[in-house]
């Protein structure tokens, strides 16, 4: 008898073992998590926050920290708006998760966009995956599924050259065919806030490309949001300087700071 119960016992272990990872489910939610869901609410399946942050982009926001390895992005309305798991087995319905080899994430999910080193994100499926050197998954991030806009493209700032399908000198009335006439317009100034774009404009071409929103970030991972030590360590110091802002006119690209903290993206043609 004494037996029996330590085999039952034995293949009890594992099945509690993979009970700890809850299915990941793109734009929706990692098991009871739900994006939208009172932080209360969330909190009752994983428990007080082991850390909790302010968000460098959005003060009003915080990063908070679970033992079940889980991050939540809250706003501040107390709402979950963004769901990050490192927990060990975490899947999708595809069988893909922490864990994963990212060739795995690609064959299943395709090739995505990639967002930084080491980074490739879904938009449209509302997933993104964080891998190590050796191509394993360490994180899943979990949140709202983007529409895909005319003219986004891949999203990567190129200094110099553009930013997703937005490039240096094309036609502006490409754009306003895109996108409409832009809603704030003084002078050569044309601005997009709910894409967090803007566009310096002359002679019907675009001079620059200004960006405000995180959903464009360069190879290796600058973005608004980036920190200044992140820019200094990969551009080194600016060629020009401006109060606080960190200037690269050879490079054709400039980063304005909020304190420590990228607050705007611009890229122009290069200046020699």
């Amino acid at each position: 008898m004494t037996r029996r119960y330590f085999l039952v016992l034995c293949l009890l272990i594992p099945c509690l073992c993979l009970a700890q990872a809850w299915q990941l489910k793109p734009g929706t939610s990692y098991g009871p998590i739900s994006l939208g869901q009172p932080v209360a609410q969330a909190e009752q399946a994983l428990g007080a926050p082991t850390r909790s942050v302010p968000s460098q982009s959005d003060p009003e926001s915080s990063l908070r920290t679970y033992a079940k390895n889980v991050l939540l992005l809250v706003n501040g309305k107390k709402k979950v708006i963004g769901i990050t798991v490192f927990q060990s087995g975490a899947r999708t319905v595809e069988g893909v998760g922490v864990g994963s080899k990212i060739s795995q994430v690609q064959q299943a999910l395709g090739l995505g966009l990639q967002r930084g080193s080491g980074q490739i994100a879904y938009p449209g499926s509302g997933i993104g995956f964080a891998y190590d050197e050796a191509g394993l998954v360490e994180r899943v991030f979990i949140f709202k599924v983007e529409a895909q806009s005319a003219l986004q493209g891949d999203r990567l700032v190129v200094a110099g050259q553009r930013c997703g399908d937005l490039k240096i000198g094309m036609a502006f009335s490409q754009v306003e065919t895109a996108w409409g006439a832009a809603p704030v317009h003084k002078g050569k100034d044309h601005r997009w806030p709910d894409k967090g774009v803007g566009l310096l404009v002359d002679g019907g071409k675009v001079l620059a490309i200004t960006i405000t929103t995180g959903d464009y970030i360069t190879a290796k991972g600058l973005k608004m949001g980036s920190s200044r030590a992140e820019v200094l360590a990969l551009y080194g110091n600016p060629a020009q300087a401006n109060g606080e802002n960190l200037f690269y006119p050879a490079r054709g690209i400039a980063f304005y700071m909020a304190g420590d903290t990228v607050s705007t993206v611009q890229v122009f043609a290069p200046i020699p």
